[in-house]
């Protein structure tokens, strides 16, 4: 099993760093931007962005005198971004056993498949736990530094939970088709058909309804900010989906035979 491990942690390793990488960058970015933009960010939106665009991730709800409220735009793209790293690392740590024909070797080993398993979607969840906890740090110091400590330190710890949250649904949503069609491609397709799905909400009132199933309308930025923490509904809705369809893909696999 340690022999196991050392394995997903070192063929994972790449796509952990780069993920880190970007969504560290994006937040160092939009933090230092914000003494500069200020109240003149409204103007600048105005400009740039239409209206129903803004309505439909909430920049329209935003006090951009507030470092939080400003920082909240670039929760979207944080989202997305961890969203189609967990889709892609659930949908593939298991399935590619399959895809490289390897779970013949793999499930001969002297352990159990469901600890065989369970070891690969634990080291997807430390990895995706791992990066999203590297940004929240980098990203409070660099608060600290260009903002000062009373930048709003909770509503950024309860951002990083809807990125992990977020990121678990979708994750395991990619895991449980992938046990179908062992294909990890279409893992960015479903989190990009769902950030799609947001913006067709914030466009069209008679789509609202929608939003119950919208895993970006669960959790966005701005209602974070007003909020001061996350709906309770979103996060059971998440959690059982999450924990519904990682069930479901451990006994598809669990049952999968072992030459694809």
């Amino acid at each position: 099993m340690t022999m196991l491990l050392q394995r997903e942690l070192r063929q994972n390793l790449k796509g952990f760093l780069i993920t880190t990488l970007i969504c560290t960058l994006l937040s160092v970015y939009m933090i230092v931007l914000i003494p500069s933009m200020g109240s003149e960010m409204q103007q600048m939106l105005d400009l740039k962005l239409p209206k129903q665009f803004q309505s439909a991730f909430g920049m329209n709800k935003l006090d951009f005198n507030s470092p939080m409220s400003t920082f909240s735009m670039m929760f979207s793209y944080l989202y997305l971004t961890f969203g189609i790293y967990a889709a892609t690392l659930f949908g593939n740590i298991v399935a590619k056993e399959f895809n490289d024909k390897t779970a013949e070797f793999l499930f001969s080993l002297p352990a159990r498949r469901v600890d065989l398993i369970r070891t690969k979607l634990l080291v997807a969840a430390g990895y995706l736990s791992a990066s999203i906890l590297v940004v929240t740090l980098v990203s409070a110091l660099t608060f600290t530094a260009v903002i000062g400590s009373d930048f709003g330190m909770g509503k950024l710890i309860w951002m990083s939970v809807a990125y992990w949250i977020g990121g678990m649904f979708f994750g395991m949503l990619a895991m449980v088709l992938s046990a179908y069609y062992l294909k990890s491609r279409m893992a960015v397709g479903i989190v990009m058909g769902a950030y799609i799905l947001q913006v067709m909400i914030g466009f069209k009132e008679s789509l609202s309804f929608l939003k119950y199933v919208s895993p970006f309308d669960w959790f966005k930025g701005t209602d974070i900010v007003q909020d001061g923490g996350l709906q309770v509904v979103s996060v059971a809705t998440a959690i059982v989906l999450a924990a519904g369809c990682g069930f479901w893909g451990m006994r598809k696999f669990l049952g999968r035979e072992v030459m694809v």
